[in-house]
């Protein structure tokens, strides 16, 4: 006889870390492109991408 199968539910903790994670990458980003002379479009959507990337990663990381 088998255990029954639980629901896992996620904290409204992990997203918000998610977001904190994806913001905070964002800024980090920005400002060492900035500092190493990278401007325009091309260095921003990549910024968000990794963003985007690492905010994913955390919320979930923490499940």
């Amino acid at each position: 006889m088998s255990a029954p199968r639980g629901h896992v539910t996620t904290g409204k903790a992990s997203l918000v870390g998610g977001v904190v994670v994806a913001v905070a990458t964002l800024v980090l980003w920005m400002a060492g492109a900035t500092e190493l002379g990278f401007h325009g479009h091309t260095v921003l959507v990549l910024g968000v991408a990794l963003a985007a990337a690492t905010g994913v990663w955390t919320r979930l990381a923490d499940l």
